[in-house]
């Protein structure tokens, strides 16, 4: 049981770190400061490249405690949490609940981008990208970039909620 929390541990640091990741990559699209966008999409990418390893470790250490307790190959977190012997049940609970928690943050942080509303995100992006260049830009090249730059951060946080739910954390955390 020790090695299972201890992943856990590890998979709760990382994606509190995620969480931070994006709201960072939030911050900067709401205040408009595009151009450190690609650095912190990259520091998103980069966590969810450590989260891979953990991701293995999880699962490799849920079928052992699975395989201990009796459980199916497969056994969800609460499963496991109800037959494990105390104090384990009640670390594998807390554990489930604090990253049943930040799974709903990461959800909700991938949701919709900030300050979609009519001339709220994408004026601040044209003037980040008119102080950026420098020099007076065409506003439809303006806008074409900031369009561009949406979709990549959409895109990027749309895929790190598809890899959480996609690599099985949230049907173990049921």
């Amino acid at each position: 049981m020790r090695a299972l929390s201890d992943v856990l541990w590890q998979e709760r640091d990382l994606l509190e770190l995620l969480v931070h990741r994006l709201e960072v990559e939030r911050a900067l699209l709401e205040t408009g400061r595009t151009k450190r966008l690609a650095l912190a999409a990259r520091e998103t990418e980069d966590v969810l490249e450590q989260s891979r390893a953990v991701e293995l470790g999880r699962a490799a250490e849920a079928l052992a405690a699975a395989r201990t307790l009796g459980q199916p190959e497969g056994a969800s977190l609460a499963e496991l949490a109800h037959v494990a012997p105390g104090p384990w049940g009640e670390i594998l609970q807390e554990h489930r609940a604090a990253l049943r928690e930040l799974v709903a943050e990461v959800e909700a942080l991938t949701v919709a981008l900030p300050g979609s509303g009519p001339g709220d995100t994408s004026e601040r992006l044209l003037g980040s990208v008119r102080d950026t260049l420098d020099i007076r830009v065409d506003a439809e090249l303006a806008e074409a970039v900031i369009e561009l730059q949406l979709q990549e951060v959409s895109r990027k946080a749309v895929e790190a909620r598809d890899q959480l739910v996609h690599r099985g954390l949230t049907e173990f955390l049921r």
